[in-house]
């Protein structure tokens, strides 16, 4: 009996559970070691998951990505760079080093390999000194904050003072910065391309052959590059960091079947297999639990709407002009939940006449209350305007127009004067008439003459 009820309740349990929304459990980012991450979209920039990730944070060699943005901004990938004593010795002895010579010249091309690829700390110094306006590392540092600046970054939550990531206390980022950062570096073709690679050749320099390069400086360090997930196609980037004060960091990038490429940033991973662990589990999180998703279509049906003065009182058909996608959950429930629209109309009612392919309002969509964009309202067809109307509206027209009031009562004004004028005129004739009425005899004749004949 006891068996029996006990299988029962189990069975209970079980449904219950199975009962229970999707939705309380799509969505809820995956437990992380790392003190602090993001992950984004890279399209949009779209947050999908976060967690401290506006604390001010030591970026380590993840400030390289800032580095090799200004670079190739400023510089040709066939540029010849030489190393000075300073770009070399001020490498803290336990930093990676990719073992380039004082004096030794390369390409900006392999400098960028070496120090995306390898991490090499000498690289990004290199390449600071030789784009610096004036040869110095300050001068290299300011581009780098301007160009934080230029990415909308405030300087409380992002600042640089070295081009490598060598810790110091005013040189410091967050994980949302950084994603921001590495965003808009993958917009750059050349960036893009290196940071997915895990191999390079070394070319012949001024100061040894290419056999000469000790291959075990020039390892690739993001091992996330040769992972496999049934989530995503292909990491396609990005950089790795490590310091003691900031940990274990990645900022990492893949792409899934669909085109739907994601950015995450861990930072302070307790262990190599967090660092890349972390990564993988934030990626796969977003994934799984989201797609990019059509919120309309160009030439969607929105309303049917009445037309002030339409001849034969025909309405306007109104469609969307213009395509809007958008990431949301994969949950149905949760996404019709969280998902509203309003639609807004410039003019109401509407009047005629109205042209085909007019802008009559738009269409915002809102997400968690929050806006997320937006598309124009136009007409399908034209809508013509009845004859009364036209002429009622131009008679509106005339008598509004305000060198037709002026006329008007320049007109008025000069009758008045004239008016005023012929009364003026009047009232002197007869004043003359009375002061001089004896000096026409002739009159004085004919009222003499009419008084007889009447008398």
């Amino acid at each position: 009996m006891k068996a029996q009820k006990f299988t029962l309740y189990t069975l209970i349990l079980v449904f219950l559970f199975l009962c229970l929304p999707v939705s309380a459990f799509a969505a809820a980012p995956p437990e992380l070691s790392a003190e602090a991450y993001i992950l984004i979209d890279m399209e949009t920039g779209q947050v999908l998951a976060e967690k401290n990730a506006d604390a001010r944070r030591s970026p380590a060699s993840t400030t390289k990505i800032m580095t090799a943005l200004v670079a190739l901004e400023n510089a040709s990938l066939e540029d010849e760079m030489t190393a000075s004593a300073d770009a070399i010795n001020s490498v803290p002895y336990d930093y990676v080093r990719a073992g380039i010579k004082i004096g030794e010249t390369m390409k900006f091309s392999t400098l960028l390999d070496l120090m995306l690829i390898t991490s090499a700390n000498e690289a990004s110094n290199i390449i600071a000194e030789n784009i610096s306006p004036d040869g110095t590392m300050q001068g290299f540092t300011d581009l780098m904050n301007q160009k934080a600046a230029d990415l909308g970054l405030k300087s409380e939550s992002t600042h640089f003072t070295n081009s490598s990531g060598l810790e110091e206390e005013t040189h410091y980022t967050t994980a949302r910065d950084l994603a921001i950062i590495s965003r808009a570096a993958m917009q750059n073709d050349i960036f893009r391309e290196v940071v997915k690679r895990t191999e390079f050749t070394m070319p012949d320099t001024n100061l040894r052959k290419s056999s000469e390069w000790q291959v075990g400086h020039l390892a690739f360090t993001n091992k996330l590059l040769i992972s496999r997930s049934t989530h995503y196609s292909e990491v396609t980037g990005i950089k790795t960091g490590y310091t003691d004060l900031a940990g274990l960091c990645l900022v990492s990038s893949a792409v899934n079947p669909d085109g739907l490429e994601l950015i995450s940033v861990v930072l302070g991973a307790q262990s190599e297999k967090y660092q890349f662990g972390d990564s993988q589990a934030l990626l796969e999180h977003g994934f799984k639990n989201f797609r990019k998703q059509q919120l309309v279509q160009k030439g969607e049906y929105v309303a049917r709407e009445e037309v002030e003065d339409a001849v034969d009182g025909k309405k306007v058909e109104i469609e969307t002009n213009g395509e809007l996608s958008y990431i949301l959950p994969e949950d149905q429930e949760e996404r019709e939940n969280d998902l509203t629209d309003e639609i807004t109309y410039f003019e109401s009612p509407f009047k005629a006449p109205i042209e085909a392919g007019q802008v009559l309002g738009k269409k915002e969509y809102f997400y968690k209350g929050k806006s997320i964009g937006s598309v124009e309202l136009v007409a399908k067809d034209s809508i013509e305007k009845t004859t009364i109307a036209i002429l009622r509206d131009k008679y509106r027209q005339i008598i509004s127009d305000k060198r037709f009031i002026f006329g008007v009562k320049a007109a008025a004004g000069a009758i008045l004067v004239i008016l005023i004028l012929i009364f003026i005129l009047r009232l002197v004739n007869r004043r003359r008439k009375r002061r001089y009425g004896s000096y026409y005899p002739y009159k004085s004749k004919r009222r003499k003459y009419r008084s007889k004949r009447f008398r």
